[in-house]
């Protein structure tokens, strides 16, 4: 039977099937709905809200601890001053949620003194009362928060006796607004400049008690700075005036302000500057466009000029973490690819060593930030996410040649190797299911170990592009094998995120931890602690729920093709086409505005489509083991506890992977009758595949319906980060 014969014979079942059901033979789903605008994003009036702290304390200290049932008394010896004010607001919030009077019965007595350096605390708890000790502000801070856990992980109202210092070896912990613009096409919308505010009080009250005390947002050097070069850009002082607010108001919670840049920017022909300083048109990157030679003493007194004006301006800044290499064009060594030897195209360039090209304009950098802020730091970001493990010899160069005041910053991941299936496999950024480090990031390490430069990891804490619809992968035991290995190879800082996977939930309040973590306990253990805040009796229970989720997920097909093209994303709403009509795969990261496409090869890349459906089975199977636990648990929360959020979405990623599974098997099937149709008596087995083409459209059906009332009851579910906008939503599954 040739194609179109097999295509109307199958139609002609599909008819007859749906006719015989009582059903319509085709059903149209109109026009594709348009994602949720802004004003129904609900999750936005989540995150201005506090959520308040559920104590599950059933019993009293019994003699074996200090009991608390009174009230604690905050006796302020530290001198707590406005920078601590927020913190102990919380603190008196937790007070009134636990049912506790403010000015209780046994005393918590705050002090000034020596402990273990910046942001470290202990905390002393004895028969009469509990002493929380300082150096800093921000150590007294995260003494706070953890006296407020440790709190509510009890199951009665008392403190264990007993004393716990602790201190970060992570200092910088640096993440983004889960929904502020990204200042990129197609929306090109500046945070800078419009009138929302992305930083409520209670969101930042979150992201402190979590561990967080950094947040980037996205600059061009020319839209702030004025320099003997060029005059500040007429919307210049309403940008910075907006940004010296969000700078006063993150202080006010412990978060710097970072700002993120991919400078220096790239020179087009017929620009101004280049017309006036034609010793800064460096490697010619397209037709009409150049890097920005840095081999001038011009060029770096730009750059200075640059960061010394932004960082006036704008007082308190935490500092700049900038791509330097990778991403788009900056400096000439920006052109070449990180997998090249080549020679740099540029007549000056060329004949330096290529990390003395990187380093003058880093260095250039630092010095104008600490010019007019001492402390500010630069984080100089090579962003090198090419899926080979090999990099060119100059990349580790860089490394060896880090300027004073810059901290080294490496994809964790990228170049990550892994075995799937009896193949080994190889993947760029990022990867939440490879817990790294890959080859490159161990050299880089290795190199800035030997040079004594500070190390930063870039990693993706909540989710990845492997699956950035949900706010998080409910996946810790992931992190906690992640960093473990991040503090053995040295890392001082770490970037949390991208534009995606920095939502309030399990996942960040893991990383916090983790940063204070010595590693010297067991993953299960750090496990079951990390629950019992929020989970109390639960807690080992819910432990067990994250291990199955991190096991599927560790199946994640490597293969970055199925990152930016797959179904793990938007699968749920994805038409299951009977024809072959080669309509193409959406970006992941892009708002849509199509129904999803049928080249599925287009997502495959390092699998075989045999391949993705049994790595999407396994991921499936891990994750359906854990759904008795998740049905049980929800028949025992009362119906307005938080928690219940926290289950739908691990019932919503399952929906999201188990669509994915049933995609791979909808298209290898469709595959399978169309050859099984062309060959001498296979109309027999091309209907057999067509009825289990047809169980899965069915299947899909419900899944999407089981979507859509989880999507009503979180806003979330559906948002990407990058794409600004939701890839599913209610409306979209209904229309599927």
């Amino acid at each position: 039977m040739h194609m179109t014969g097999y295509i109307f014979a199958a139609i002609a079942i599909l008819a007859a099937r749906a006719l015989a059901a009582g059903e319509p033979a085709a059903a149209s789903g109109g026009e594709y709905p348009s994602p949720p605008p802004r004003e129904q994003w609900k999750f936005m009036e989540d995150l201005a809200k506090r959520e308040p702290v559920r104590t599950r304390w059933t019993r009293g200290a019994n003699g074996g601890g200090l009991d608390i049932s009174g009230g604690l008394r905050i006796a302020d010896e530290y001198g707590i001053g406005e920078n601590l004010e927020t913190a102990i607001s919380e603190l008196k919030s937790f007070f009134a949620d636990a049912g506790l009077p403010e000015n209780g019965k046994v005393p918590l007595k705050l002090s000034r003194g020596k402990v273990a350096g910046r942001e470290s605390y202990k905390l002393s708890v004895g028969k009469s009362g509990a002493e929380l000790a300082a150096e800093d502000d921000e150590g007294m801070r995260r003494g706070i928060y953890y006296l407020e856990n440790l709190m509510a992980s009890q199951d009665g109202a008392f403190l264990p006796l007993g004393e716990t210092e602790r201190k970060p070896w992570l200092k910088n912990r640096i993440s983004r607004c889960f929904f502020g613009p990204i200042k990129r096409p197609p929306f090109n919308r500046d945070e800078l400049l419009d009138g929302v505010d992305y930083y409520p009080g209670d969101y930042l009250g979150k992201l402190a008690r979590e561990g967080i005390n950094g947040l980037w947002i996205t600059v061009e050097f020319r839209d702030l700075a004025e320099t003997s070069f060029a005059k500040r850009d007429p919307m210049a002082q309403r940008r910075l005036e907006k940004l010296r607010k969000t700078v006063e108001k993150c202080g006010r919670y412990g978060i710097k302000v970072w700002l993120f840049a991919i400078e220096p920017a790239s020179l087009p022909a017929g620009d101004p500057l280049l017309a006036a300083h034609p010793e800064w048109k460096g490697a010619r990157r397209w037709k009409n466009d150049y890097a920005f030679c840095t081999s001038s003493e011009s060029a770096l007194r730009y750059l200075r000029e640059s960061l010394a004006d932004i960082f006036a301006q704008v007082p308190n800044l935490g500092g700049l973490i900038n791509i330097s290499h990778g991403e788009r064009i900056t400096n000439c060594l920006s052109a070449l690819p990180a997998v090249s030897d080549a020679q740099v195209n540029c007549p000056r360039c060329s004949k330096r060593p290529k990390w003395e090209i990187h380093a003058d304009a880093a260095r250039a950098m630092a010095e104008g930030m600490r010019k007019s802020n001492p402390e500010a730091e630069l984080i100089t970001w090579l962003y090198q996410p090419q899926p080979e493990a090999e990099r060119a010899p100059w990349v580790f160069d860089l490394a060896r040649h880090v300027p004073e005041g810059a901290i080294i910053q490496y994809n964790f991941e990228s170049g990550a190797i892994k075995k799937q299936l009896g193949r080994w496999r190889s993947g760029g950024d990022y990867w939440l299911s490879f817990c790294g480090p890959a080859q490159p990031f161990e050299r880089i390490a290795d190199a800035a170990r030997a040079s004594g430069a500070e190390l930063s990891a870039k990693i993706q804490v909540g989710c990845s592009h492997e699956v950035a619809t949900v706010p998080f992968v409910p996946a810790p035991g992931l992190l906690y094998d992640k960093y473990a290995r991040m503090k053995k190879a040295g890392c001082s800082s770490v970037m949390q995120c991208w534009y995606f996977g920095n939502y309030p939930g399990a996942m960040n309040e893991a990383a916090g931890e983790l940063a204070f973590e010595d590693f010297k306990g067991s993953k299960e253990d750090f496990l079951a602690r990390l629950a019992r805040p929020k989970w109390g009796a639960d807690a080992e229970r819910i432990a067990k729920i994250w291990g199955a989720y991190a096991e599927g997920y560790s199946h994640y097909p490597l293969s970055n093709d199925m990152q930016y093209y797959g179904p793990m994303h938007a699968g749920v709403v994805w038409p299951l086409h009977f024809d072959i009509g080669m309509r193409p795969l959406n970006p992941t990261w892009k708002p849509d505005t199509a129904p999803n496409g049928e080249t599925i090869g287009e997502a495959l890349e390092n699998h075989s489509l045999e391949e993705a459906l049994e790595l999407a089975r396994a991921m499936c199977a891990e994750m359906e083991s854990a759904a008795p636990d998740i049905e049980a648990l929800e028949k025992s929360l009362p119906a307005n506890d938080g928690r219940r959020l926290d289950l739908g979405l691990m019932k919503a990623l399952k929906i999201q992977f188990e669509s994915a599974r049933n995609i791979f098997e909808f298209y290898l099937l469709r595959r399978g009758a169309y050859f099984a149709g062309r060959e001498a008596g296979g109309a027999q087995k091309a209907a057999k595949l067509l009825s289990r083409m047809e169980e899965i459209a069915r299947e899909e059906a419900v899944l999407s319906e089981k979507m859509a009332e989880l999507c009503e009851a979180d806003s979330r579910l559906g948002f990407h980060s990058e794409a600004e906008s939701h890839l599913y939503s209610k409306e979209r599954l209904i229309w599927r």
